[in-house]
């Protein structure tokens, strides 16, 4: 995801972002390398949600029935964290929030399905 779709979209914005007309962008290999790295790393954490979600279900300290309650509370948290870890653009930001809130959804499926899994067992 950081890698195909992310990075592309996040290296243009910052490559054709101009201040001012007099004010030259100058892009080199340190910043570029910074850039790709932290978003990188970041999205590798960011697509862990549902697997501390399944640990943390497995423990009991969440279910699907609080997640989907606080629902509204994750979107903004989400949207919340995208601004943090992306450029300062509209697109990169919406990049990163759509596959998060995809990432929440399946975590409430994931800490349901630990729930009914729980319930079978002798």
């Amino acid at each position: 995801m950081s890698y195909y779709v992310l990075f592309p979209f996040a290296f243009r914005f910052l490559g054709t972002y101009q201040v001012d007309a007099r004010v030259v962008n100058q892009i080199n290999l340190s910043s570029y390398i910074s850039t790709f790295t932290t978003l990188t790393f970041l999205m590798g954490i960011v697509f862990q949600i549902p697997v501390i979600t399944f640990f943390l279900a497995k423990m009991g300290i969440v279910d699907a029935r609080l997640m989907a309650h606080y629902r509204r509370h994750a979107i903004l948290l989400i949207a919340l964290i995208a601004a943090i870890i992306t450029p300062p653009d509209l697109l990169t930001l919406i990049l990163v929030t759509v596959p998060m809130y995809m990432l929440y959804e399946l975590s409430i499926r994931i800490a349901r399905h630990v729930h009914v899994a729980e319930d079978d067992t002798p």
